[in-house]
């Protein structure tokens, strides 16, 4: 059976004090995803850490005072169909930003309550930096093998990386191979799902 610390009375009393709707918008800052709460005219309601930062590094939707617009006529017709389509008929739709990559180039927008819906963007990089690190901690991984690790986690080939860091392939074949025993991953696939899959851990890094 499991126990429990018990929880001081002084962190129970602040956690009372505390508004729920600030608790959630700390924890949303901590999600992997950025995350727009938008009203069906487009008005922001509330935007996390990494919605903030994907739009201002260029996703095609901007903030325009409190509203959320689409950066082209084109854009705005999808956008607004999808928005319409989310908040006020309660229906989940994808939307096209545009663009070459097609895994990030989408956004989700779908029904929280009437008149409001969450716009979803997708990951900017399968893993946080800091989670990598931690990961590697936690099996005894080399630098050399981090570095390794967190290129196979960014999509890079092993060819490339052996470029990039300027070492033989059968050198950086052997670190892939220690990573795997270390860290129990059957395959190179297998090892990338196991990044992909590392809870984000950002908020030390946050300012």
């Amino acid at each position: 059976m499991l126990t429990y610390p018990e929880v001081p009375p002084v962190v129970e009393a602040e956690n009372r004090e505390r508004p729920l709707d600030a608790l959630l918008a700390r924890a949303l800052d901590e999600v992997d995803y950025g995350i727009v709460l938008l009203r069906a005219d487009g008005v922001v309601v509330h935007l996390n850490h990494q919605a903030r930062r994907r739009i201002a590094s260029g996703l095609p939707l901007q903030l325009v005072g409190r509203r959320l617009c689409p950066a082209s006529a084109t854009l705005a017709g999808r956008f607004g169909d999808a928005l319409h389509a989310a908040a006020v008929r309660g229906l989940r739709r994808l939307v096209d930003l545009g663009g070459g990559d097609a895994a990030r180039s989408h956004v989700a927008l779908v029904p929280v309550e009437p008149g409001v819906a969450a716009l979803l963007i997708g990951k900017s990089t399968v893993c946080e930096d800091l989670s990598i690190q931690h990961f590697a901690r936690t099996h005894a991984l080399t630098p050399a093998e981090t570095r390794v690790l967190a290129a196979l986690g960014a999509g890079v080939a092993p060819a490339d990386i052996a470029c990039e860091q300027g070492v033989k392939l059968s050198t950086v074949r052997t670190q892939i191979g220690a990573i795997r025993e270390k860290t129990g991953a059957p395959s190179i696939t297998a090892l990338v799902r196991m990044v992909a899959a590392l809870p984000p851990m950002v908020g030390a890094l946050r300012q």
